[in-house]
């Protein structure tokens, strides 16, 4: 990423190559970002830390605790396409009034967090802040990328509805009495931008246009970002979100930090007009994000179309 506006070449070169990628993979790294390293270190030391805790621990803070989508959610409990995901998570999402009181409607509220842990809680939120301005750069340089003023999006992102999951996948169990999937099932990310911290266990996989799968490479001191099925909406499927999944490591836990950069919860979307043409009719009615949100972690992914 490049902070100073005066490097103009470099800037036509960055997302000229943001463009290639979103429009060949829908998957690209970034490096240069200004997020300290002893940050990201604190920060995974923090996830491993929740995850070693025991399960009667991370029970206390389980999801079905919220009433907006909050919480842990044990292995083999999230749904992917019809099969149960082998991974553990914790979701973080909104709360711009630091309300106690959940709000149903636009779901935003408090989030859960387990007892005693202060410093996972400040680290959490450190990131979040860190990871939101971050969304907001990235997203300028799709702006650009897409030939729209690079605060094109801005109106529609100005109270961004963010979410961010920490996520655990240990090596799978082979068993009869196992009946999951993949680490997380073959699915494309609902929102508008993916941005992925990654340890250094393997695991992710992207499809390519001719259905084969292949390895995301771990590149240390990057972030991992891909564009989700909102921006394919907007864009009328100029930019196209990328099918991917994770597969179950074969001898040592995954962790995994993903935020998701997206639209405000009232933004509707709908195609851009110089997206639309008489070869490339409008394909997508105006869609309100907050509803299509809650339809979405009703059913896990599932009922995304890929």
């Amino acid at each position: 990423l490049i902070s100073n506006e005066k490097k103009q070449v470099l800037i036509k070169q960055t997302v000229s190559q943001m463009k290639e990628a979103c429009r060949d993979v829908g998957f690209f790294y970034i490096k240069n970002h200004h997020i300290p390293s002893t940050h990201i270190e604190s920060l995974m030391a923090a996830v491993k830390d929740f995850f070693d805790l025991s399960l009667e621990e991370k029970m206390k803070i389980h999801i079905d605790k919220s009433n907006i989508f909050r919480g842990y959610t044990p292995l083999g409990e999230e749904l992917t396409n019809g099969k149960y995901d082998w991974h553990e998570c914790v979701d973080f999402g909104p709360n711009p009034k630091d309300s106690s009181i959940d709000d149903i409607q636009k779901l935003t509220g408090p989030n859960q967090w387990p007892e005693n842990q202060n410093s996972f809680k400040k680290i959490l939120n450190d990131h979040s802040v860190l990871m939101s301005e971050l969304g907001k750069r990235i997203t300028q340089g799709l702006s650009i990328s897409l030939g729209l003023p690079k605060n094109y999006f801005w109106p529609f992102m100005n109270e961004s509805h963010n979410y961010m999951r920490i996520s655990k996948y240990p090596p799978i169990i082979n068993d009869e009495n196992n009946s999951s999937g993949d680490g997380i099932g073959s699915h494309i990310d609902y929102g508008f931008l993916t941005i992925l911290l990654q340890d250094k266990v393997q695991g992710l996989e992207i499809k390519d246009s001719d259905g084969q799968w292949f390895k995301a490479p771990i590149i240390p001191g990057t972030f991992l970002i891909n564009i989700g099925h909102m921006i394919q909406r907007w864009t009328n499927d100029y930019y196209r979100a990328t099918v991917h999944r994770v597969v179950s490591p074969e001898d040592k836990a995954r962790l995994s930090v993903p935020f998701f950069f997206e639209p405000n919860y009232d933004t509707v979307i709908e195609p851009i007009g110089k997206f639309c043409t008489e070869n490339n009719p409008i394909k997508y009615s105006p869609l309100h994000f907050g509803n299509y949100l809650k339809k979405t972690f009703r059913t896990s992914y599932s009922d995304i179309n890929i």
